[in-house]
């Protein structure tokens, strides 16, 4: 085809509103990208995103503007995310709410697998369980023994029903057979801020979110969710270690896009990805929230991981007995 011929068949295109996937990716971008993130500022998703868009955006060419959705656990800026059109201007941060909602509603608010493109894996790291440092809790063993002797008298707060807090305190409290008051916040910062208005005893938020305020000495970290020790925080335990035989949590971010995204901009975006993990920058800016770098060789092979998890955490929250009508 001749260059005039491919203008005029451009044009059409565009007169149409539907341009050849190979012009859209050669124009895009040519405007500022919007990233959705579905939680509060300031949380580990928040944080991840910031850094996110500092690094990618001039590697695109166009800055990334980060909008904060938070609520539902993710839900409503996952669903914003789902209604976006396709075209590389609407990216979303999303976390491993996106695959545990599913499992949480009785009428799924998407599927992840087929309304969502999925770019890349991004960071990753635990969930920590966390008492005001005023509490007389020094370790996860005291805690659970405080909560059987008093069943459901303590409160602990979560980022919303079918967050990662949410799950990985009922996965604590099945194991040990103890009770307590699931009372769901709209991000995971106030998970934290619950506790130090007393409203809540204790919780379990990504440990990136609740960084400052443990190294601040607010908070006591009694035990981390992943299987071996936080390389930030050396001295905490893993719940495998504090509560044999324990539980295994990786709280997971990726770049995701809404369904049907061209295949050219998904290389592109997965290349761009690569290129700032690869150079350094964007790994020193997670460590400065104790995140944890995480890659994925390619956008299919992040794809299988998403439908992996989505498969993994059903089977876990029906191990535990959580049902989709669960508080």
């Amino acid at each position: 085809m001749n260059r005039r011929k491919w203008l005029a068949t451009a044009g059409a295109a565009a007169m149409a509103g539907v341009l050849p996937s190979a012009w859209a990716a050669a124009a895009w971008p040519n405007r500022p990208i919007r990233l959705i993130v579905p939680f509060l500022p300031g949380t580990s998703p928040d944080n991840i995103a910031r850094a996110l868009a500092a690094e990618l955006g001039p590697r695109l060419g166009q800055p990334l503007v980060v909008e904060n959705m938070p609520g539902a656990g993710g839900i409503i800026g996952a669903k914003a995310l789902k209604r976006a059109a396709a075209d590389g201007y609407t990216l979303g941060m999303l976390a491993n709410a996106h695959v545990i909602n599913i499992h949480m509603y009785k009428e799924a608010p998407y599927e992840p697998a087929r309304d969502f493109t999925a770019i890349g894996a991004l960071s990753g790291g635990p969930t920590v369980l966390v008492v005001p440092a005023k509490s007389p809790y020094k370790t996860a063993a005291d805690l659970i023994a405080a909560m059987k002797r008093a069943p459901g008298a303590m409160n602990y707060g979560s980022g919303g029903k079918g967050s990662i807090a949410h799950l990985a305190v009922e996965s604590m409290l099945h194991q040990t057979g103890t009770e307590a008051v699931h009372i769901p916040y709209k991000g995971a910062t106030e998970i934290l801020s619950s506790m130090m208005m007393g409203q809540t005893q204790f919780g379990m938020p990504v440990l990136g979110t609740a960084t400052q305020f443990l190294r601040d000495g607010q908070m006591r970290a009694l035990a981390v969710s992943t299987a071996a020790r936080s390389p930030y925080f050396p001295d905490v335990p893993t719940l495998t270690e504090a509560l044999p035989p324990g539980f295994v949590i990786d709280n997971w971010s990726g770049l995701f896009a809404p369904a049907g995204l061209p295949a050219p901009l998904v290389q592109r975006l997965f290349a761009s990805v690569k290129e700032l993990q690869d150079g350094g920058k964007f790994d020193a800016l997670l460590k400065a929230n104790a995140g944890e770098l995480r890659r994925s060789e390619s956008p299919a092979k992040f794809a299988e991981q998403v439908r992996a998890e989505t498969s993994r955490y059903g089977a876990l929250m029906k191990s535990i007995g959580m049902t989709p009508d669960m508080a």
